[in-house]
């Protein structure tokens, strides 16, 4: 679900005609020139937490302690490190229907501050670009507490159809229109290539992984985020020989710099 509900926000929020006219605004394009779009960055870990509230008589705020919401964090973060907008744990994955789990791709196995064990990390490959600002107008509302109720009662229906288990979220995310739109560049070529750069990488046989995330670098005519970090790692760390030893596993951030990703 959470797989969905991010690929939806992320859709809605490039769709929103509010968010698209500080595209447009003269200070932030000065200040930014053709950078100037409202992005989102989505860290998905699953794991226990405690929650608590914190604040004063005046205000008070819930606030979640555990180990795993710092990998949580640490994971949104690692999105600037492979130039994509959702990145998913190991943890999240495992729990991912077969055909939830095979949108999404292997990316690198981590080392993350919090957890005792590597993670792999797994990306939802989305390309925001294609879609198109909504045009239509907002239908004047008059919220009074009829329509609330029959707010309330639609968001309670499709909150219960989403979660029976008849319900298939894979295939709800696959046919929604902006999904489709997203997803259009990416084909089976590519993911077969990058697959075989990535077990490469995996395996210690860097020379071959440089060959083939080179091609899928810009295999899509744009650059592609997680070829980048990894050719990146495997130059910064070894000129492209993997260390003795080596497993597969590194620490999170180490020899790796942001992607630069084009609006």
């Amino acid at each position: 679900m959470s797989i969905l509900a991010t690929a939806t926000i992320l859709g809605a929020a490039h769709r929103s005609p509010v968010l698209a006219s500080y595209r447009f605004h003269p200070a932030l394009q000065q200040r930014l020139r053709n950078r100037c779009r409202v992005n989102l960055s989505f860290g998905l870990h699953y794991g226990w937490a405690i929650e608590g509230a914190v604040g004063s008589e005046f205000k008070i705020d819930a606030s979640y302690l555990s180990p795993n919401v710092t990998i949580a964090s640490s994971i949104e973060n690692a999105t600037r490190i492979y130039g994509v907008s959702i990145l998913a744990s190991q943890s999240v994955v495992e729990l991912c229907s077969k055909s939830m789990a095979s949108n999404l791709r292997l990316i690198d196995k981590v080392i993350i501050k919090g957890s005792k064990e590597p993670l792999e990390l797994f990306c939802l490959d989305l390309d925001y670009k294609p879609l198109q600002v909504d045009d239509k107008g907002a239908v004047p509302i008059e919220w009074n507490l009829q329509h609330r109720f029959k707010s309330r009662q639609h968001l309670q229906g499709t909150k219960q159809a989403l979660w029976s288990d008849e319900a298939s979220i894979a295939e709800l995310m696959e046919g929604d229109p902006d999904f489709i739109r997203m997803r259009k560049r990416y084909n089976t070529k590519f993911f077969q290539t990058f697959n075989m750069g990535y077990q490469n990488y995996s395996q210690g046989e860097w020379q071959v992984a440089r060959d083939l995330l080179k091609k899928t670098a810009t295999m899509l005519n744009e650059e592609d985020g997680p070829s980048m970090a990894l050719l990146h790692y495997m130059e910064a760390s070894h000129q492209f020989e993997a260390p003795h030893g080596w497993v597969g596993v590194h620490r999170l951030g180490e020899h790796m710099q942001q992607v630069s990703v084009s609006w």
